[in-house]
């Protein structure tokens, strides 16, 4: 049995565009689950908010590398840690681009492969591109005003970042966009693309 942990932002954790969270069976982890079957155990650790390396003035918590640790001691032994994060990397208020959260992903695929207190092998890493953003709508036009642009350069700094690191890479953009309601979120049909897309690049790998 292999363990998965799938360390995102809202698009991991499940949100709905503008509102709400799918139940837990449309969210992709969980559909990812479903592909693989289950002997497998596939842990949906995603939180709204979550960026790479940044800490967030108006949202506590949601520094992704200094919870890193704690989520791989908590589930471990992980077999797969598939990271999706960048999209809040990429608000007004941080004012950054794709190749900071590049390198921010950089930190934590670095954090992952440190030494365990426990004993726990580092897991295999699958690092996936943010989908690019397109015109934010409603609640998230002032949050994410510039960054459609800025996300077109994920798939770019993603890729470097993984063959610099040796890890398995996918570029969400390839397979999805986002849902036109706010340009942001994923609907349930991008949410099935990107649990089919991981599928088929690790399914013949999963025997970690």
């Amino acid at each position: 049995m292999a363990t998965i942990l799938c360390y995102g932002d809202s698009l991991t954790w499940g949100s709905v565009p503008n509102g709400g969270r799918y139940p837990k069976h449309l969210r992709w982890p969980s559909v990812l689950n479903t592909l693989l079957g289950s002997q497998h155990q596939v842990i949906n650790f995603g939180l709204p908010g979550r960026t790479t390396i940044w800490n967030d003035p108006f949202l506590e918590g949601r520094n992704g590398l200094a919870y890193l640790q704690a989520a791989l001691e908590t589930f471990g032994p992980v077999d797969l840690l598939i990271i999706m994060l960048g999209t809040n990397d990429l608000k007004r208020h941080f004012n950054v681009g794709a190749y900071e959260a590049a390198k921010g992903v950089e930190k934590l695929i670095q954090k992952s492969r440190m030494p365990s207190d426990h004993g726990f092998p580092s897991p295999n890493l699958l690092v996936i591109a943010p989908p690019n953003i397109l015109s934010p709508k409603g609640a998230m036009s002032e949050s994410f005003s510039g960054a459609t642009e800025k996300s077109q350069y994920f798939h770019q700094h993603y890729q470097d970042i993984t063959s610099q690191n040796q890890c398995l890479f996918l570029n969400s953009a390839g397979v999805l966009q986002p849902s036109d309601v706010d340009g942001v979120h994923l609907d349930t049909q991008g949410n099935e693309q990107l649990a089919k897309a991981i599928f088929e690049l690790i399914s013949d790998k999963i025997s970690f």
